[in-house]
Order: C-alpha cells, then structure tokens, then sequence
C-alpha cells in the first residue's frame, strides 16, 4: 500500500530524501531512502485500523517526531496498482 508524499529536500546522505506526507494531525516529514519513493508515493504498511475515514499505517521509518504509525485520509491510501483502498 502507498500513500502520496511530497518530497521537500535532499538528506544527510545522497541516497536519502526528505519527504511529507499528510497525516490527520498536520503534515509529517521523514526521511527515506529515494529508492522507496515511486511517482510521489511511499510503501506503507497494511492498516492495523480504522475510525472516521482514516486508515492507521506504519511508516517505513520513524518520523522528524518519532513516530512510526500516523493516520491518514482512507481516500490517501493506494494498493499497489494504484486504486483507492
């Protein structure tokens, strides 16, 4: 599953990437590997639940803030052939 990101600036590694994803809590930054970003989205992982049209995913990394699990928008959320879930 992916979600769209927006990707904002290079990492401390040439390799990395710093990337925004918006969650329901405002937008989140993180930085990941550049081989993870495809046409502006980020793997996830499966949704361990679900309340008021949002979906809560695992982050391949944790973010700016320390997170690893945010919500974000149902609507966001794309399987890997790029339907809504």
């Amino acid at each position: 599953m992916r979600v769209p990101i927006k990707q904002i600036g290079p990492g401390q590694h040439p390799s990395e990437e710093v990337v925004q994803l918006e969650t329901k809590d405002g937008p989140a930054n993180l930085v990941v590997d550049k081989r993870s970003i495809e046409n502006n989205t980020l793997d996830v992982g499966y949704p361990i639940g679900a309340r008021n049209g949002y979906l809560l995913v695992e982050l391949p990394c944790e973010t700016m803030t320390g997170e690893w699990r945010v919500w974000v928008l149902r609507d966001h959320v794309l399987h890997e052939e790029g339907a809504a879930a």
